[in-house]
């Protein structure tokens, strides 16, 4: 409902200061309108622009939390039903077999 209200002063304002531009000269206020929708349309498109580079952002984002994690030093990616480290992030020692030289 407010969003109308706003478009209506802003069409009202513009169409006034239109009329008003009429009578002084048609050229003048033609030259003015462009003025004004060439000015509008920069801010537009600066907008558009920002808010598509959020966009990248936010799904860039969300890729990086939704997929699997590729860049390990062992080349392994954490899969489902793969086994991978327990809950805790601790790991216990492997025992290691020893050659004994003779």
């Amino acid at each position: 409902m407010s969003m109308k209200w706003i478009l209506a002063i802003g069409v009202g304002l513009v169409g006034g200061w239109a009329a008003r531009s009429l009578a002084d000269s048609p050229e003048g206020a033609g030259v003015k309108l462009l003025e004004i929708a060439l000015k509008t349309k920069e801010r537009v498109g600066r907008w558009a622009a920002l808010e598509a580079e959020r966009l990248d952002d936010m799904l860039a984002e969300a890729r990086s939390t939704t997929e699997p994690n590729v860049a390990r030093t062992n080349g392994a990616a954490n899969k489902p039903g793969s086994k991978g480290q327990s809950g805790n992030g601790r790991r216990r020692a492997r025992p290691v077999k020893r050659e004994i030289q003779a």
